[in-house]
């Protein structure tokens, strides 16, 4: 593989895509907008009610009327209002990191596919060259007279089945970069240097520590719990007094002097309700969403506490299957495979017997190919159940 990504002249490793992707992902840059939106109102709901100025003419004797006045939040349904808008910021917060770990996780994910592409078709090259080895063993046998010639067409067969193979696991690997070079914003037939590197897992416990704090879903569920705190707040300071209070004149009548210094005074307006019943159901409903919000604040922990388990577990499983594939099955078939050629020039093998043990060498590289690029998609799998990947600072 090594002389693949040396062709392919891979430099930018996995760090580098993560934050190329995020910058050129349009779900992360439409979460960044609602997060601005977010904070902007959150903002317009802290600063002050803005003055109005109250146009109000008639004809002959007028009361006084606010010329100039505010609404003072004496009730608190405005601070309620702020507290909640300050709720949805937070939810608009883990939304866009929520984004951008769904973009780095498929990012790790298609840069996995590129790696297993990479070794299907350092295997295929393997497979040609056990494939050549095996024809000019036959070859020497056919010439002195000690194997039939039609083995050379078989062995011939096999070294074509083996060109196939490359052809075959190119186009994969061409495939694989076209998927990653779209979710890097770049036209699907560039080639962009990567780097063979993978960021492996070293401490499943220092992944994990503190997970439940980064998870934008535990967030998202916590921020949607004080939204609907704040919710029922502002439902139950609705019935408290309005105040309104400002600057009063009398200038609008056309009969009278408007610049007399009588006509001109400050006022004070206080509203109270009195509830029919509507605002007494309008809190139960806002008492009824909050405790259905704290619920499902409660069944996101519960899964994500599931989702690590099973990630730790799968995670576990993948290293000892490829484990095994790596130390022991394909080094002693490809030992096997040796044996049996040196075997077939000296007269002690079959052809037969070398182009089995040959397939079921293919199929074990292949095999052990599965198993890595599981080992690194479990990786994902875990990175994404405790939201800490390459290239992405999780505030």
């Amino acid at each position: 593989m090594a002389s693949l990504v040396a062709a392919a002249g891979v430099q930018a490793g996995p760090d580098e895509l993560v934050k190329k992707a995020l910058a050129a992902s349009p779900a992360v840059s439409a979460k960044r907008l609602q997060l601005d939106s977010a904070k902007q109102t959150a903002r317009a709901l802290a600063a002050p009610s803005s003055l109005e100025l109250e146009l109000a003419p008639g004809v002959g004797f007028t009361n006084s009327n606010f010329a100039l006045g505010q609404s003072i939040d004496f009730s608190g349904v405005r601070a309620a209002r702020a507290l909640r808008a300050r709720s949805e910021v937070a939810i608009a917060e883990a939304e866009m990191l929520g984004a951008q770990a769904d973009v780095a996780a498929r990012v790790l994910t298609s840069y996995s596919d590129v790696l297993a592409a990479l070794e299907e078709a350092t295997s295929a090259r393997l497979g040609l060259e056990s494939a050549e080895a095996t024809l000019s063993a036959i070859k020497k046998r056919v010439e002195i007279g000690e194997a039939p010639a039609v083995n050379v067409i078989r062995a011939e067969v096999e070294v074509q089945r083996a060109w196939q193979q490359i052809l075959v696991s190119d186009a994969e690997l061409k495939n694989s970069r076209a998927t990653l070079a779209s979710l890097l914003g770049e036209l699907p037939d560039s080639e962009s240097p990567l780097n063979a590197a993978w960021p492996s897992v070293d401490s499943v416990e220092e992944l994990a520590q503190n997970y439940l704090s980064r998870m934008p879903r535990a967030k998202v569920a916590q921020a949607t719990v004080e939204a609907g705190r704040a919710a029922e707040l502002e439902a139950r300071r609705r019935n408290l007094p309005s105040v309104f209070a400002g600057l009063t004149a009398d200038a609008w009548s056309l009969d009278r002097r408007p610049t007399v210094r009588d006509n001109f005074g400050l006022q004070l307006r206080i509203a109270f309700p009195f509830d029919l019943g509507e605002q007494r159901h309008t809190v139960k409903a806002a008492q009824s969403v909050r405790g259905a919000r704290e619920a499902e604040h409660k069944e996101v922990v519960r899964q994500l506490e599931l989702e690590l388990l099973i990630a730790q577990t799968s995670l576990a499983t993948a290293k000892s299957v490829a484990e095994g594939y790596t130390t022991g099955i394909v080094p002693k078939a490809e030992q096997m495979v040796r044996a049996m050629q040196a075997g077939l020039e000296s007269g002690l093998t079959s052809l037969i017997e070398v182009l089995e043990a040959q397939r079921a060498l293919i199929q074990l590289r292949r095999e052990a190919t599965v198993a890595a690029k599981n080992v690194r998609l479990a990786e994902v799998r875990l990175r994404a159940a405790t939201t800490r990947f390459p290239g992405l600072e999780m505030n």
